[in-house]
């Protein structure tokens, strides 16, 4: 059982004071008192008991500190006898095993029901139509006893298909949490009473969330803490009962903690849906009873309206904004230690000044779900940062912790001593200013791994457009966050412009090894020539989820500066990728040319006249003029052609 004993220690332990380290913490308090209540909720669940059941028993979690709560909404199935099975067959492995039988009531008031005969600080509460990782309930307690004492929940990551919700990739805060499998602290929700009883199902979980932060509470997720959660049987899957009442309850919850606009909004977006084509036989019909109910409700929550200031996101018919990339499903992987699987090496480039930013990517790096990292620090100018690299070596959150300080050289000279010193089998950078959601580097090596020939991949990122208020300490408002770069790749598009940001990259270290690192001439724009370089005789491939983040100001004359040394820069960059084409060989730019019209979606014009057989690149003059967008190409293809005619006598 590992440290297992140790996570039935007290409930108010302080806030670390760094970000996200070890997930464990020692305590003397024994075993076998229960320091954890599981509440469940069934209906109709037979074909799920089986397999939640196994995977509660593999808990690392010793289960002599767990109290089962179970209550069972009128099941007409085998649910009970299936309950009663377990009961017979484990339940002297609990420290409790609770079995309700009662009508239907919906979700809220099943779980409040539990929530009544809860006798530990923590509840968690979960769907059985999932499974448990086997370190899921280590994870989660040891997060939340060592949180800051107004954090009242803690959501599991979801596979095969992550919850899209964006979160804080440094802290982990979100503004809702889901119900499916979430922690909470029994204390905030006896302080706010529990979940909404009017909410049968579906949105009870936004509702609660937004009455716990109206209350002051805070909301977690926390990633390594995963669950298999068989929701739906395909991605993006319809599900008639989720769209009745996920549509009511927005409706409601407008009521109760939008603005005026918002709540009026939602009324009138209820409405407009009995208009609409029906997506499934008897959507009008379903509907026009939920509007029946949406009537009757809504005094109640217009009486109950938030008090606070808070934010609470209303989007359409969602809340919090989506990453984009929600069904890229996650690997399942067979049980093996990390320290057999490949090392990653993040290399993070800082100077003097930058503490809180430095502080915030390390945490986004913390809290990787791939766990064999390498961090690697490179501060350009001063050693600020060496206390706070110490403090990550001996926290144990990272396979190695390696650092230099160097003379101030630039960005190009700092990089290139992160990749002298990582030694993992992937590479990535990390600029201080970006950040990582969890899943990024996980999700890079699982692309990467299944394609060998590949030598590197990238996923989306967002571009944050961010109003900074302070540098140090390191305060700042996100203004908006939108999705700029989603490019399949092509060698042609990359050598005209750059559509993979810095951080969302991961590549084969033997490419360094091959090319070297960056181009001390370029201060800018050094990553757009690296992955040219590396791009000549490999593929990279792109993942279609959004897994990282990276700042531009939010003051329009801030903007325009940051473009302009952009700007200035890129004449520069391009006459480094002309020099690139003597790599190649004339049938190769041709394709390279070639590629470039495919990807744009412009034909390309062939030659009026055949090229003469001894003159290869006599046509491509006319190729890329012949194509207006290949035009921006060709000053770099021209300089290509006389070069070849003084190396090679054309």
């Amino acid at each position: 059982m590992g440290t297992s004993n140790s996570l039935c220690a007290g409930s108010h332990a302080g806030p670390s004071q760094r970000p996200a380290m070890s997930e464990t913490q020692p305590s003397s308090r024994p075993a076998s008192e229960p320091c954890l209540d599981i509440s469940v909720v069934t209906h109709q669940s037979s074909r799920w008991l089986d397999g939640f059941m196994r995977s509660l028993l593999g808990q690392h979690l010793p289960t002599a500190a767990i109290r089962l709560l179970v209550r069972d909404n009128g099941s007409v199935d085998d649910t009970r006898a299936v309950w009663e099975r377990w009961r017979a067959q484990a339940g002297d492995r609990f420290a409790a095993f609770e079995l309700d039988w009662g009508e239907n009531v919906g979700f809220g008031r099943g779980h409040n029901a539990n929530l009544a005969r809860a006798a530990t600080p923590w509840m968690l509460v979960t769907n059985v139509d999932l499974e448990f990782e086997p370190d899921t309930l280590e994870v989660l307690l040891a997060r939340a006893q060592t949180a800051d004492p107004r954090v009242a929940s803690w959501e599991c990551r979801q596979k095969p298909y992550e919850h899209p919700k964006h979160y804080h990739p440094a802290t982990g805060e979100t503004l809702w949490s889901s119900s499916a499998c979430v922690l909470l602290r029994v204390q905030a929700m006896r302080e706010i009473g529990g979940y909404e009883p009017a909410l049968f199902l579906y949105g009870e979980d936004v509702e609660l969330s937004y009455r716990l932060r109206d209350h002051g509470w805070k909301l977690h997720y926390v990633p390594r803490a995963a669950v298999w959660h068989y929701t739906y049987e395909h991605a993006a899957e319809l599900k008639p009962a989720q769209f009745i009442g996920s549509t009511l309850a927005n409706a409601l919850i407008r009521l109760r903690f939008g603005t005026r606009a918002e709540a009026v909004q939602g009324l009138l977006m209820y409405g407009a849906l009995l208009a609409v084509p029906q997506r499934f036989p008897g959507q009008r019909r379903r509907l026009a009873r939920g509007g029946l109910k949406l009537l009757k409700l809504a005094p109640h929550f217009l009486r109950t309206r938030a008090r606070s200031s808070e934010h609470f996101p209303f989007r359409l018919w969602d809340y919090e904004f989506a990453r984009h990339g929600a069904f890229h499903p996650a690997s399942r992987r067979p049980p093996a230690p990390w320290s057999a699987r490949p090392l990653v090496s993040l290399i993070v480039r800082t100077m003097e000044g930058r503490r809180g930013r430095l502080l915030e990517a390390v945490a986004s790096v913390a809290h990787q779900t791939w766990r064999n990292i390498e961090l690697v620090v490179v501060e350009d100018g001063s050693d600020t940062a060496r206390e706070l690299v110490e403090g990550w070596r001996a926290s144990g959150a990272f396979a190695a912790v390696r650092y230099q300080a160097l003379p101030r050289g630039g960005r190009c000279l700092a990089g290139n001593a992160g990749l002298a010193m990582a030694t993992g089998t992937y590479l990535g950078f990390l600029d201080d200013d970006d950040l990582l959601y969890a899943d990024h580097v996980e999700t890079l090596v699982d692309a990467i791994e299944a394609k060998p020939g590949l030598g590197a991949v990238y996923s989306l990122a967002y571009e944050v457009r961010t109003d900074v208020k302070s540098l140090e300490p390191w305060v700042y408002t996100e203004v908006a966050h939108s999705l700029v770069h989603r490019e399949p790749f092509n060698r042609a598009v990359l050598w005209h412009h750059n559509y993979m940001p810095i951080q969302a990259v991961l590549f084969r270290r033997e490419l360094f090894e091959e090319h070297g690192g960056f181009d001390p001439e370029l201060d800018q724009l050094e990553d757009w020539n690296l992955w040219v370089r590396y791009s000549l005789r490999r593929d990279f491939a792109m993942v279609e989820k959004v897994t990282s983040l990276y700042r531009v100001p939010a003051r329009p004359d801030h903007a325009a500066d940051r473009q302009q040394v952009l700007d200035d820069y890129y004449a520069k960059a391009v006459a480094k990728h002309g020099q690139l084409q003597l790599a190649l060989n004339p049938n190769e730019v041709v394709a390279l040319a070639q590629g470039y019209a495919r990807q744009t979606g412009l034909a390309v014009v062939p030659p009026a006249v055949p090229a003469p057989a001894a003159r290869p690149l006599a046509g491509l003059r006319r190729l890329v003029l012949g194509t207006p967008v290949l035009r921006l190409m060709y000053h770099p293809l021209r300089r290509l052609y006389h070069a070849l005619r003084r190396v090679r006598g054309y």
